[in-house]
């Protein structure tokens, strides 16, 4: 297991310096980004928040650079960004949007498509609510909602796709690693991997990741990298955001009149409602629903992805 963790690793590290790292400073923070390609500009916002943004760079980046310009910021909490203080002030809704506005700012970016998976699809809906002359195009697989009234569900929906035995490991392995914070478990996965605390919830996080899928029998061939780098502080903290502001950008959206595309796959476990919520908020969108697949859009259907995801872009 070590030794597939530390060739994955290396293999990353090479992908990832073929590529260009830059950063740059939001205030006090100093964050990365890579960029690789040229062309019309697409921003790829990768899930979570806190998953590894190499994974997204790595999906979609060879396929988008021959004709455009692919920017993959290291959000805050994530990447070469993952070294900061989390809390309610560094992690929030409108810091993300901050990051992303000061970094297309920097590069001198007057206009960008945005591509969000997941949690980056929330992002991207934010910024486009926030800063709706800023993107030319908004791309959105298997999206956050973007209203705190649907928020619930998601986590309805996992819990209805966990079976009895499952809901009952997952309150067994909680029990061996309850005690720590967020931020201990992160620190013990960088330096005890070992430990039957880290070991518990790598199979309690297995448990829910396997939710992702239509095929539950499977499981990310980069699992281990995504875990052992995945900052998990900064989801509890959206959580909160989320639903004590009642963050709800829909009446802005509502009124852009930008191109949208709004991909899932028939059986997410973030439930058919989510995204019907997105649906309903867009004027001018085209909308593709990818049948036996699940949240893990990308790994599941990549021809029928990408096939949608270039007739959108190519579309003149």
């Amino acid at each position: 297991m070590k030794k597939l963790l530390i060739g994955i690793i290396l293999l990353l590290t090479m992908d990832c310096a073929a590529q260009q790292l830059d950063s740059f400073q939001n205030g006090k923070i100093k964050l990365y980004y890579q960029t690789a390609g040229k062309g019309q500009l697409i921003y790829l916002l990768a899930g979570g928040p806190g998953y590894p943004p190499e994974i997204i760079a790595r999906q979609l980046m060879d396929s988008l650079k021959n004709k455009f310009t692919v920017i993959v910021p290291h959000q805050r909490g994530s990447g070469q960004s993952k070294n900061i203080v989390c809390n309610e002030e560094t992690i929030n809704i409108a810091a993300y949007v901050s990051d992303l506005y000061q970094l297309m700012k920097i590069r001198g970016d007057s206009k960008a498509i945005l591509l969000g998976e997941s949690w980056g699809g929330l992002l991207a809906q934010a910024f486009a609510a926030t800063y709706p002359q800023k993107v030319s195009k908004l791309i959105l697989v298997a999206s956050a909602p973007p209203s705190y009234k649907l928020w619930h569900v998601l986590e309805d929906n996992q819990y209805a796709r966990t079976s009895q035995a499952e809901k009952d490991s997952m309150h067994l392995l909680q029990q061996i690693f309850g005690t720590k914070t967020p931020a201990e478990l992160d620190q013990l996965k960088q330096t005890h991997p070992d430990y039957p605390v880290v070991k518990a919830y790598y199979q309690f996080i297995t448990i829910l990741h396997r939710n992702h899928y239509y095929n539950r029998s499977r499981i990310d061939p980069e699992f281990d990298f995504a875990f052992y780098n995945f900052n998990f502080q900064p989801i509890p903290l959206i959580d909160k955001d989320v639903l004590e502001n009642k963050r709800d950008y829909t009446p802005q959206l509502k009124k852009l009149a930008i191109p949208v595309l709004i991909i899932y796959g028939r059986q997410d476990d973030q439930g058919e409602s989510t995204f019907q919520e997105q649906i309903e908020c867009f004027k001018n969108k085209k909308v593709v629903v990818l049948e036996k697949c699940g949240h893990e859009v990308i790994q599941e259907q990549p021809e029928l992805f990408l096939k949608a995801l270039n007739d959108f872009l190519l579309k003149k």
